[in-house]
This record gives C-alpha cells, sequence and structure tokens, in this order.
C-alpha cells in the first residue's frame, strides 16, 4: 500500500537523469547508474517504505491524516535519512551534466512524501469504513 514512497525514489533509475546519456556516449561511460549505489537506494528505500507502512498502520482515527503523516515520518526519520543519502550517492556517482536533474529529482519526490502518506492515510480510512445501511423500503 505505502510501497510508493519506495518506488518513487527507485524510479530514478528509469529517468533520464538516471539513464545512459542521450548522445553517443564516449567508450569509457558508463551504461547507467552504478550498481552497488542502486543497490544501496533500493535497500534504503525498501526500509524506508516498511518503516512508512508500519507507521501509518498505527495512525489513530482520531488523527488527521496530515497530522498522522508527520508523526509517521518522524518515526522514519532515520529510514529516511539513510535513503536520502543513498540517493545522494548514487547522484554524485552519475556524470557531472546528470547531477543537477537528478538532484532535483530526488527532492522533488522526498517532497511529496508527506502528501502521499496523508492520502493513504485517506484512502485507508475511506476503504475500512463501514459501508451505510440501505435505506429503509417504504
Amino acid at each position: 500500500m505505502f510501497r510508493f514512497a519506495t518506488l518513487a525514489i527507485l524510479s530514478l533509475a528509469a529517468t533520464p537523469a538516471f539513464a545512459q546519456n542521450q548522445t553517443a556516449p564516449a567508450p569509457s561511460a558508463p551504461a547507467g547508474p552504478p550498481p552497488a549505489e542502486m543497490a544501496a537506494v533500493q535497500q534504503a528505500g525498501m526500509a524506508f517504505g516498511q518503516c512508512l507502512q508500519t507507521g501509518v498502520m498505527g495512525v489513530p482515527a482520531t488523527v488527521t491524516p496530515e497530522a498522522g503523516a508527520t508523526t509517521v515520518l518522524s518515526g522514519c526519520a532515520t529510514q529516511r535519512q539513510a535513503l536520502e543519502q543513498a540517493a545522494n550517492a548514487l547522484v554524485a556517482a552519475l556524470p557531472e551534466d546528470q547531477r543537477a536533474a537528478a538532484q532535483e529529482r530526488v527532492r522533488g519526490q522526498l517532497a511529496a512524501v508527506p502528501g502521499q502518506i496523508a492520502a493513504g492515510i485517506q484512502q485507508m480510512r475511506a476503504a475500512s469504513a463501514p459501508a451505510p445501511a440501505p435505506a429503509p423500503a417504504q
């Protein structure tokens, strides 16, 4: 359910900023993101996503989705920091002409996470809400 945060960061590998240069590459140009850095991002992303999912399940119904998202993110600060560090290492390993766009994409995706969590909490609550009783026959 809350794999979106992980998937958003992991989707960086599919973006032009992380992909092979669109012009003819130099013979020594890497074919894509360095595997070790990608593995670190994947591992950190999965840990962050798992933390988010666990945290969301514990948000009381009396808390607004936005406040719940803030609380969940606070509880997952260590995992988020690890993900940011892994993503920054991946960006640093890219060719210099791709770094700015990749860094901007990382920032944008991480900035969207609180809203995505709040929306996820709303969806989860809507899905678990009891169906309205049928109207009595007249």
